[in-house]
């Protein structure tokens, strides 16, 4: 724990923040005296589309707080991935960078805002929707994965922070995330970079070639085409010292070391203990707190803690004029995904029908006899062995996913109009095969009839193969859409301002499709499941947009839209935004507007799957009669997950309020206030509530499956009647919901001084109050504050540029946080302790001395600022491997 008390981070950048603003403004003061003096040529600012609005305009500050990062801010980062990108925003609350080989969609990446998760964000390419990833996140969670987006043919991105279904329907709730890429572009561009740990592992390697032909105005066409290639081997645990070992106890831990590798342990049923396996060394021998023994092993030093991954992008993007006022534009957007993971070994379920008893060929008499406490002799126990079968080597994962995106359409203006028209097609097509499987029917016959015995210490590796097998499973989401939209800036004149106008239809068909391999269908691979969803549905959606502007001083924003789903019926969302400018430096603004989030397919149609609870659920009927506390008694039955067909749409309502001062092109200041609650929010039933309950709701027990009691253990603590945990089944189901509220703060301030020009911009998100409930009719808990929803996070990066170098210092700073995942779970008089902040300092020089080459030298965590270590979280909270050291060059020829 941090005991040494510090200034809160943002009241430094605050004095930082008010010294710059003071060289700003002096600087503002001399250039203005220049201005004051010197005659301007006049200039014709362009009207355009930015994300929020479907009325072109001048500027993009206005009703809605947006984030813009145009290609100088993404190059000034260092970043080459669009993945790499969105890891350094205060904005992007949450990330997943697809290096989990074990996740459902291992190798994709998704980001989140204001930490309602991947779902609820929308992404667009463009201003137009892609289809999610072949396989849902977590089993009912479709997301898109920005991978597929090619960041070498992006020219800006546009964050939204607010709600927008108003304007484009589903997803919208949290944000919006708009990728432009590059129009009317000529040359050619040659991008790559390498990289790796200091430590020495996880090598990568990433290229690109952009060119573009043709000028829209003189030539009457544009085509633009870009390829990308990139691989990222793992990191290995053998590599780095926080790794090298899962024993944790020295850092405050538990002893994660594996329990299951041969010789693992047994357990004589008629005794009720688990033992370790005879053979055991003595040194791995390990006692837990009701008595129970396991046989630990560590793990093996080129253990991968991370897959390889390869990705494969290109994209064609062209436009054609067809006269003065009207053009043909189109994409064409390919991506192929592969992900190899490799770790961890098959385990032998440990069922009641796996039980060995005497007779049988597996059955070992001398494990089988064992002593009480009276000396009493007992023999023929049944037994029960925990392990893996490790002779044939390691499981792997092995996901292959293809994606495409075609689009084609007609645009032009007549008169004040702008029109736009267009038809797309969108697939993300995948499959992912599970090595080294263990087939259950070959496991029953080889206990029953002989070949492989868990309870010799060591098979042969024939004997363990022949128990294993390979499964793949399928999976293709598609999105095919219409959409046609037409706008005016000034459609009429209106209580003395101009009235902007736009409106639009579109029609989309969605289908999610994944099939699971039949020998999972047919429930024959141990202690595994698939995941299985077959639906689709239609989508037919309308909308308007005006923009009033009385005066000049203030602009009204009011959106309506209508989304009809074939599978639960119509939605309609209004939004209505409000700006504000007294005079040139200031803008205030506020909205409210309704959002919703769509039932996913999986959530409807999915087949039922299996999975394990994160956190031990605690069975207190079992627990309070054997003297188990809090942490003692924690259970990890299976789960079962089934879907519900009469799900409704989530829905939202969301406040906003803010200011903008820009008083010059030195300094820029936002400050925006939001607040959204969520009802009907779409949960699996709480494992807990239902375990809390389940004598008490009708219907509950007939969700729950224990295993038989077990009499010797009722004699030793009386009060216990019933079974330990084993299946409980999980519906999809509209309960509960979210209220969440907090600020954004972003400030950028510039400063030329002895000829350098000095930058600094920071963005600030703080969640002022996050509260959510997963059960019928359960209160709102506060979550904010535990490693699973931080207050705070803050984006600060330094720099300065003078001739052909440049030096930039990026800052990511995360709030400290309680040793738990939520206060919601805090226990009475319990003091869980916290983790400090950290931040983790990343630096960019780049140099751009030679003709068309550009060099950049990136270094990750350049001072390698430790992980934070969470008991509660069980192991350490922050990346654990260290500095990265990156080396990029683009060379451009024109």
């Amino acid at each position: 724990m941090n005991r040494h008390p510090q200034r809160p981070l943002p009241a430094r950048l605050s004095l930082l923040a008010c010294a710059l603003a003071a060289l700003a403004a002096q600087a503002q003061a001399q250039n203005a005296a220049q201005e004051a003096t010197a005659e301007k040529p006049p200039q014709t600012l362009q009207r355009v589309e930015i994300v929020g609005s479907s009325i072109k305009r001048i500027t993009a500050e206005g009703p809605s707080a947006i984030a813009v990062y145009k290609r100088a801010d993404i190059e000034a980062t260092g970043a080459t991935s669009t993945v790499e990108l969105l890891s350094k925003m205060a904005a992007v609350t949450a990330f997943d960078d697809g290096s989990n080989g074990n996740s459902f969609s291992a190798g994709a990446t998704s980001a989140s805002l204001r930490n309602m998760g991947a779902q609820n964000v929308l992404v667009l390419l463009n201003g137009r929707r892609l289809a999610n990833y072949a396989f849902a996140a977590g089993t009912d969670t479709p997301f898109v994965d920005l991978n597929t987006i090619p960041l070498a043919a992006v020219e800006r991105v546009e964050i939204l922070r607010d709600g927008a279904s108003a304007l484009y329907g589903s997803d919208a709730v949290a944000g919006v995330m708009n990728f432009v890429t590059k129009t009317d572009y000529q040359g050619m561009e040659l991008a790559g970079k390498l990289g790796q740990r200091t430590a020495g592992d996880q090598r990568r390697g990433e290229f690109s070639l952009t060119a573009g032909r043709g000028d829209i105005d003189r030539d009457g066409y544009n085509l633009l085409a870009m390829v990308a290639a990139s691989r990222r081997e793992p990191v290995l645990a053998g590599k780095h010292s926080l790794t090298r070992s899962t024993d944790l106890r020295p850092y405050g831990g538990l002893d994660l070391r594996d329990t299951a590798r041969s010789p693992g342990s047994i357990q004589r049923i008629d005794q009720g203990y688990r033992k370790a396996h005879p053979a055991c060394p003595a040194g791995q021998v390990e006692v837990d707190n009701i008595g129970d023994e396991y046989c630990r092993t560590d793990i093996a030093a080129d253990a991968q803690l991370s897959p390889t991954l390869e990705r494969i992008n290109a994209s064609l993007m062209g436009s054609k004029s067809l006269g003065a006022n009207m053009s043909l534009f189109g994409e064409l957007v390919l991506g192929h995904n592969k992900t190899d993971w490799r770790g961890g070994y098959p385990t032998l379920e440990s069922g009641v029908d796996h039980r060995v008893t005497p007779g049988m060929a597996a059955y070992v008499p001398a494990l089988g006899r064992w002593v009480d406490d009276k000396g009493v002799v007992h023999e023929n126990s049944p037994l029960q062995a925990y392990r893996s079968v490790d002779e044939a080597g390691e499981r792997g994962t092995r996901s292959l996913v293809t994606s495409s995106r075609a689009l084609a359409g007609l645009r032009g203006t007549q008169g004040n109009w702008d029109w736009e028209a267009a038809a797309m097609f969108s697939r993300s097509r995948g499959d992912q095969t599970e090595f080294n499987m263990l087939k259950r029917d070959a496991v029953l016959n080889a206990l029953a009839k002989g070949g492989y015995n868990p309870f010799v210490p060591v098979n042969s590796r024939a004997d363990a193969q022949a128990l294993l097998t390979d499964i793949t499973k399928q999976a293709t989401s598609t999105l095919n859409a219409l959409d046609a939209k037409v706008s005016n800036p000034e459609l009429t004149r209106l209580l003395g301002g101009p009235l902007g106008m736009a409106a639009g239809v579109q029609f989309m068909h969605e289908s999610m499709k994944e099939v699971a391999d039949p020998q999972l269908a047919a429930k024959n691979i141990e202690n595994w499941s698939g995941t299985s969803s077959d639906g689709s549905r239609k989508v037919a959606s309308g909308f308007v947009e005006f923009n009033l502007q009385p005066n000049k001083a203030t602009e009204i924003q009011l959106a309506l839209r209508s989304d009809h789903y074939s599978d639960f019926g119509t939605t309609t969302n209004p939004k209505i935004a409000v700006a504000f400018r007294p005079n040139s430096d200031w803008l205030l603004r506020a909205g409210f507007n309704t959002a919703f989030k769509a039932p996913s397919l999986p959530q409807m149609h999915m087949g039922s799957t299996n999975a394990y609870p994160g956190e031990g659920i605690r069975d207190w009927i079992r627990c309070k009669p054997m003297g188990l506390n809090y942490n003692q008694c924690a259970y990890y039955p299976r789960l079962t997950y089934v879907p519900n067909e009469q799900l409704k749409p989530e829905r939202s309502d969301i406040w906003s309020a803010g200011l903008a001062f820009n008083p010059s092109k030195a300094l820029n200041t936002t400050v925006d206030l939001y607040y959204l609650k969520q009802k009907d929010s779409i949960n699996l039933l709480d494992g807990q509530y239902l375990i809390d309950h389940e004598f008490d709701i009708p219907g509950y027990a007939d969700l729950v499956t224990r295993d038989p009691r077990n009499p010797v253990l009722e004699q030793r603590y009386p009060g216990l009647k019933n079974g330990r945990l084993k299946y409980l089944t999980l519906p999809y189901m509209n309960v509960g919901g979210v209220e969440t509220g907090g600020v954004d703060w972003t400030l950028r301030l510039e400063h030329q001084w002895a000829g350098i020009r000095f930058w600094l911009e920071n963005e600030y998100n703080a969640i002022l109050r996050y509260k959510s409930a997963f059960t019928p009719d359960g209160d709102l808990l506060d979550r904010v504050g535990g490693y699973s929803q931080e207050k705070w996070r803050n984006t600060l990066r330094v720099g300065g540029e003078r001739g052909a170098w440049r030096v930039q210092l990026n800052g990511l700073t995360y709030a400290g946080v309680l040793n738990v995942s939520s206060p919601a779970v805090l226990q009475p008089g319990v003091d869980p302790g916290r983790m400090p902040s950290r931040t983790v300092w990343d630096l960019s020089v780049g140099y751009t001395g030679w003709k068309d080459l550009k060099l950049n030298l990136t270094v990750l965590n350049v001072f390698d600022i430790k992980p934070r270590f969470s008991t509660g979280y069980g192991g350490f909270y922050d990346d654990r491997y260290g500095p990265t050291i990156q080396l990029a060059a683009r060379y451009t020829l024109r």
